[in-house]
């Protein structure tokens, strides 16, 4: 068979996705440390106001939930549209973590703060 060149010498990375990708993280950062942050104090004054274990657990998968449903649907629409190896899958499925903080941010958390 002959190969054909593609004039490609990257390896076949799209940059620009890539760095889609990051730029996605580097959001969704700032409020996945304000949900982590909000899970530590409210764990914490839970467990200091005599609440149970159990609540304060509650509460902390709560709070990891809406990165994690953002997390599956990535991953979801990653085997749905079958991109396991194409470059596209990492800015997918960063979109989907920067979309379930951002819903769980946004809704609950931000309102919260005042």
């Amino acid at each position: 068979m002959a190969q054909t060149f593609t004039g490609r010498t990257d390896g076949g990375r799209s940059w620009p996705l890539l760095v889609l990708g990051v730029v996605e993280l580097l959001v969704a950062g700032p409020m996945l440390a304000m949900l982590v942050m909000t899970g530590l104090v409210a764990g914490t004054m839970g467990l200091a106001g005599g609440s149970s274990a159990v609540a304060v657990l509650g509460l902390a998968l709560l709070l990891a939930l809406g990165p994690l449903l953002g997390l599956g649907l990535g991953f979801l629409l990653v085997g749905v549209f079958e991109l396991r190896k194409e470059p596209g899958a990492f800015p997918l499925i960063s979109f989907g973590l920067l979309a379930g903080t951002a819903i769980e941010y946004l809704c609950w958390i931000r309102p919260a703060i005042g």
